[in-house]
């Protein structure tokens, strides 16, 4: 008679949080790759940004093979030690974040907008920030997938708590470096063509909504150690 594997085998084997880790590190490759090319981008090397943003198409893609495979496994409700619309929130808002990096990396493959000279070291500490936040946020999600698999342990849970703080942290100060670099391109207006200042404020902008999203993330992971 064939032995069968008890319950709890059959769920660490089908755990959906081995795949969100996948996909995590997928999201960090992305972020550290982006984070190299901005920082060409901003010194004006071009062609070297431009593969950069295929690495990072490629990597968005790869991402999206995982995140399929994640949904179409999902175990049933019974199997779930957490509640499934908190784990694919998560899964979504990491997903935002490479949709946003694939988006700014071609946006700014598009046009080479040249960076003033008192912008590019505002540009490089934000975006600097901003990989810190993903950084923390991998982190978090490594600890969250250890808690679930040590039911919700005291001292993991502390852990993710601590991680979650850390993300807060890193999107405020990212946050703060935006309005900073925002005010200076309003102060710098005259000199700018309409174009270039659209350019400037978008990239800002878009940098910034990866370290939202990672705080997204932040958000539903609490949501499910409050559980």
């Amino acid at each position: 008679m064939p032995i069968r594997a008890p319950v709890g085998d059959t769920y660490r084997k089908k755990s959906p949080f081995t795949g969100l880790l996948d996909h995590m590190k997928k999201v960090k490759e992305g972020i550290s790759l982006l984070q190299e090319g901005i920082l060409n981008y901003i010194d004006g090397d071009y062609e070297s940004f431009h593969k950069i943003t295929e690495k990072v198409d490629k990597i968005e893609h790869e991402a999206d093979l995982i995140k399929g495979n994640i949904r179409a496994h999902l175990p049933s409700s019974v199997l779930m030690s957490v509640d499934k619309r908190y784990f694919l929130w998560v899964l979504r808002e990491e997903d935002a974040i490479l949709d946003h990096a694939e988006n700014l990396a071609r946006m700014l493959d598009m046009r080479q907008t040249k960076i003033p000279i008192r912008l590019k070291e505002d540009f490089k500490v934000h975006m600097g920030l901003v990989a810190e936040t993903v950084k923390e946020m991998e982190k978090a999600v490594k600890n969250i997938k250890d808690l679930i698999e040590t039911v919700f342990s005291g001292k993991e849970r502390e852990e993710t708590k601590t991680y979650i703080k850390n993300i807060h942290k890193k999107e405020w100060e990212a946050d703060q470096k935006r309005y900073e670099i925002t005010e200076k391109i309003y102060k710098m207006e005259k000199s700018l063509s309409p174009m270039d200042e659209y350019h400037l404020l978008k990239m800002v902008d878009w940098i910034d909504d990866i370290a939202d999203h990672a705080e997204n993330v932040a958000d539903w992971l609490r949501a499910i150690i409050a559980k």
